[in-house]
């Protein structure tokens, strides 16, 4: 195995840790396809049941309950 000849500083070792954290996010951003739900018109993750409405592809998956303002009471 090798050894290293000197100490590498604390400066040099976190700008490197912080570059390959940036990279890292990057990447997962990339990934990350956000499109239109053709519902709402929400911005969604692509292929999930949106949120918002409860549609997906064209189709309604789930209910979503809505609070109404009716049942507030007003002190």
């Amino acid at each position: 195995m090798a050894v290293q000849k000197k100490k590498v500083s604390k400066t040099r070792s976190h700008r490197r840790h912080s570059t390959w954290e940036t990279k890292k996010l990057k990447k997962i951003t990339n990934k990350l396809n956000i499109v239109r739900c053709p519902n709402c018109g929400e911005e969604i993750l692509a292929h999930r049941v949106c949120p918002n409405c409860g549609y997906y592809k064209w189709e309604q998956i789930i209910t979503i309950k809505v609070k109404s303002k009716e049942n507030v009471v007003e002190a």
